[in-house]
């Protein structure tokens, strides 16, 4: 695994199988499919049961196929690291996923799975991290400086926080590139810097709070990341994440390659701003907002979807940057998911996913994402974070 696994440019998206107009496969399968499928064959006549199987299969087999994955921009490098955690404790979920790969089967399906035991790796791995600053936790510290400083009536403050599954979804529709730089306007307590540095290979993700309270919980999560992620993800991987408290007008980060506003709550002016900030971008970048459209005519919509998030439906744009001519910029198609019920485009309003109960959502009304019962969070609740990460280390 390691002679074959060579740094190469990552593929921008999909699975490189290509099937005819009659449905036949052609012949020139990708390397990690050919392994992939003898590894199969070997349980071709055994029956799976009705629970997951005892792990079976071959490590040394199992590592060569996670790098050919790797090697084909299937997974991530990070990825990669998260699947042979997997491997190392003998995860039964592997052997089910093998059994299930048979010569009829597409390669996307067989991908699909993959990433999705990736993801689950690292959800787990993102709930540790954020296991002493939960939701309720970081909405409390924003209410509270907000009450403080006499903001309340700043809507643009007001504090929401993406969703690990769909914004992982969202991500790998992008494919980022290996390499580049994550930004996130409004970052909070880092959630989506972390869900982000977990699945993709950026050099570096950067997160702008304007919220000091806020600010301060990212930089402890930061250092707790450090101190969970360190042995897990990818040695020769960048796994760097860092924080300012700042406005996201008062900063330069035109050196983005994948952009991302929680924008649901700004206010118009602070969008305009943002947007006219946003052309700035090299062409190319990719610029993810929720509820509101960047409104540029710098920018072509890739795609906007209802997501149902935990406050309600709300829509997703991804917008990439033109060239500089105003021509749009030729990007790699997003990659093909297989919708389900948790969201839906927009033009298709039959069947729309069904706000939260007690938390009527419309993309043109006012959200609030808070409640008070988050202002009982007691002030050590959160303190006990750098003693935490102390111990750790």
């Amino acid at each position: 695994a390691h002679a074959i696994d060579q740094p190469t440019k990552r593929a921008t998206h999909g699975c490189p199988r290509q099937r005819s107009n009659d449905n036949s496969t052609i012949a020139a399968a990708p390397t990690w499919a050919r392994a992939a499928r003898a590894q199969a064959r070997l349980h071709a006549t055994m029956v799976l049961p009705a629970s997951l199987p005892e792990f079976e299969g071959d490590p040394a087999q199992l590592y060569l196929l996670a790098a050919l994955l790797t090697r084909d921009g299937a997974i991530t490098r990070h990825g990669r690291a998260l699947l042979k955690e997997c491997i190392l404790r003998r995860d039964p979920r592997l052997t089910a996923i093998m059994k299930g790969f048979h010569d009829s089967e597409a390669d996307e399906a067989f991908v699909e799975r993959v990433n999705a035991l990736v993801e689950s790796e690292a959800l787990a791995l993102h709930a540790d991290v954020f296991d002493e600053c939960p939701l309720e936790v970081a909405k409390a510290l924003s209410k509270r400086e907000r009450n403080a400083k006499q903001l309340d009536g700043e809507k643009s403050l007001i504090y929401g926080e993406v969703e690990f599954g769909y914004f992982a979804r969202v991500l790998r529709k992008i494919a980022p590139r290996n390499g580049g730089v994550f930004y996130d306007l409004g970052s909070g307590s880092g959630r989506a810097l972390v869900i982000a540095r977990l699945l993709h290979d950026f050099d570096v993700c950067k997160g702008i709070e304007v919220l000091e309270n806020l600010n301060g919980a990212a930089q402890i999560i930061c250092k707790r990341f450090e101190v969970l992620a360190s042995d897990v993800l990818d040695a020769r991987t960048s796994k760097k994440i860092e924080v300012q408290c700042n406005s996201m007008l008062d900063v330069d980060w035109s050196d983005g390659d994948v952009v991302f506003a929680n924008s649901t709550c700004f206010e118009d002016d602070l969008m305009g701003s943002m947007a006219r900030q946003a052309e700035r971008l090299k062409p190319g970048t990719y610029f993810i907002t929720f509820t509101k459209g960047l409104g540029s005519d710098a920018f072509d919509v890739l795609e906007r979807k209802r997501y149902k998030m935990s406050w309600g439906p709300a829509t997703v744009f991804i917008h990439v940057r033109k060239n500089l001519d105003g021509s749009s910029f030729e990007a790699p198609p997003l990659t093909n998911i297989p919708d389900d019920a948790s969201y839906q485009s927009d033009d298709d309003e039959a069947g729309s996913p069904p706000s939260s109960p007690g938390s009527p959502y419309d993309d043109d009304e006012d959200v609030d994402f808070e409640t008070a019962s988050h202002d009982t969070v007691d002030d050590d609740e959160f303190e006990g974070l750098e003693d935490l990460v102390a111990a750790r280390r």
